[in-house]
């Protein structure tokens, strides 16, 4: 996932963050980085619940103090966090960063309501290594990260979770991470349902990095992979290279966002969360993809036409919006027809097939530096058409493919 580098410390008018760290021991080292990085108070349940237990009245029948049970343990650690939080916040306006193995539910309650009270943001940092990454949390309507303690760099995440709390839902981008889970992966006792299917989550998944919105099986993320098949279905705007200047959605095909549902409002052009659930339920574009191109798996992101995101296509050089596939860690975004082009296609405009090239490092192009249709010099960063028999090559926008 791309990171800005800048120092990323909270400013006056910047949301206060409420960050719960949760996990294992490793989340030790990882709140720690994170409180230091944004200069946060930090509450570690490690330093707090052994001092509690030792600092408890004594029995009257033994000398040294009572070992108390968990239970009041915990209560106690939940009581003091939310007093030190609403000092922070309310009156400091503050944040912190609290770090504790489970993220006991009456706590986030608590929390939540803190937050929105003070109109702070709560946000849930998890813990997972990826290559034993087997249990997770879910909380309604709190947004959360799931990070890797071995991976983790305190500047970059900091800098984007600056960012993403400055943003409202409607701006949210889905970056989706693929977890190997092999058993149901369940939340108050309940299966969690893939976002495509509706069918229990159990096996290998993808989940949204920074909310619990979007889980989907891994089969139903990548589903349909074959990129053929995907060229010739959907609608035909979700597939245009450019930004479309509208969706051609058939009515009975048009899914509302549980936001726009809520608020009556019909299926909107204007809204990214209609699109991408029309997305999902319709199937027309994977979700996740890997293409010859890229060495990483490519995300789709889909955005409002009213919303300013722009990104540069690592395809044909220009400009797009609203719909990319994009590689979170490099920067790498292709329009969606970028990533749907022939890789062998023919043209009224040559007598031979040309081959889609995505680099031009290769000795056999070095010199083929004009288009064989316009006659103009090509970027030696961006893909091209290229003919064998003629050594000849052709920009992508000037080789119309019948």
């Amino acid at each position: 996932m791309e990171h800005p580098v800048a120092p990323a410390k909270e400013k006056p008018n910047s949301p206060i963050i409420i960050a719960v760290v949760i996990g294992p021991s490793s989340r030790g080292a990882v709140a720690c980085e994170l409180a230091k990085h944004l200069e946060l108070l930090l509450i570690d349940e490690d330093d707090i619940i052994p001092t509690l237990q030792h600092s408890l009245p004594s029995s009257s029948s033994a000398p040294a103090p009572a070992v108390a049970d968990s239970e009041t343990l915990i209560d106690l650690f939940c009581e003091l966090v939310i007093k030190i939080a609403t000092t922070q916040v309310k009156k400091l306006d503050l944040g912190l960063i609290i770090s504790t193995i489970l993220p006991f539910h009456s706590l986030i309650d608590k929390l939540k309501q803190l937050a929105d009270s003070a109109a702070a943001r709560l946000v849930i940092v998890q813990c997972i290594e990826a290559q034993d990454a087997t249990d997770g949390y879910q909380f309604e309507g709190v947004q959360k990260y799931t990070v890797d303690p071995k991976r983790f760099v305190a500047e970059n995440f900091a800098a984007e979770l600056l960012d993403k709390v400055a943003e409202r839902n409607s701006t949210h981008l889905h970056a989706l991470s693929l977890y190997n889970i092999y058993k149901p992966f369940t939340e108050s006792g309940k299966s969690l349902l893939c976002k495509r299917c509706q069918e229990p989550i159990s096996g290998p998944m993808y989940q949204c990095m920074a909310c619990n919105e979007y889980i989907f099986h891994k089969s139903c993320a990548e589903d349909p992979n074959d990129l053929e098949v995907v060229r010739q279905s959907g609608p035909k705007n979700l597939r245009a290279s450019k930004e479309p200047t509208e969706y051609e959605i058939r009515p009975e095909k048009q899914k509302r966002c549980e936001t726009c549902e809520l608020n009556n409002k019909d299926f909107s052009v204007s809204c990214r969360d209609c699109i991408f659930k029309t997305n999902m339920e319709g199937k027309f574009l994977p979700l996740i993809i890997n293409h010859g191109s890229h060495p990483h798996p490519l995300n789709l992101i889909m955005m409002p036409t009213s919303y300013d995101y722009k990104f540069r296509c690592c395809g044909c050089g220009e400009l797009g919006k609203s719909i990319s596939y994009r590689c979170y860690d490099c920067n790498f975004n292709l329009h969606v027809g970028c990533v749907l082009l022939e890789p062998t296609a023919s043209s009224s405009r040559h007598r031979h097939s040309l081959t889609l090239v995505y680099d031009s490092l290769e000795d056999t192009y070095w010199d083929n530096n004009i288009c064989g249709f316009c006659n103009n010099e090509r970027n030696r960063d961006h893909w091209f058409y290229y003919c064998s028999t003629c050594e000849i090559v052709a920009h992508i926008g000037c080789f119309v493919v019948d």
